[in-house]
C-alpha cells in the first residue's frame, strides 16, 4: 500500500491542473503497412493476422477489469471511462486491420 504526503498531495494536484498532452501512437502494424510495398500482400496479411489473438485477448482483460471495478467504489467512474476508451482502441484496431485485409485482397 502507498500513501502520499501533504507535499506529493499538492504536487499531484498541481500537476493533474496542468495541459494533458496528446497521447502518443506507437503502431507497429501501421509501420509494417507502410512497407506493404516491398513485400507480397499474403506475407504483410500474415504478419498482420495475428493481431486478432491480441485484440480479443484484450476484450477479455477488460471483461475481468469490469468485474472487479465494483469492489473499487471510489475509482469506479474513472476506471470504467477508462475502459471504455481502451475498448474503443481495440475496435478500432480490429476496423483498421479490417481495412487493410479488405484493400490488400485478404479474407
Amino acid at each position: 500500500m502507498y500513501r502520499l504526503t501533504d507535499e506529493g498531495r499538492r504536487a499531484l494536484a498541481e500537476w493533474l491542473g496542468t495541459p494533458a498532452a496528446f497521447p502518443r501512437v506507437q503502431n507497429e502494424a501501421a509501420v509494417r503497412l507502410l512497407g506493404a510495398e516491398f513485400a507480397d500482400p499474403a506475407t504483410v496479411l500474415e504478419g498482420l493476422r495475428g493481431l486478432r489473438s491480441e485484440i480479443a485477448s484484450g476484450h477479455e482483460w477488460l471483461d475481468r477489469a469490469e468485474e472487479r471495478e465494483p469492489g473499487l467504489p471510489h475509482r469506479e467512474r474513472v476506471l470504467g471511462i477508462n475502459r471504455r476508451l481502451a475498448r474503443r482502441m481495440l475496435e478500432a484496431q480490429a476496423a483498421w486491420l479490417d481495412e487493410v485485409e479488405a484493400e490488400l485482397g485478404g479474407s
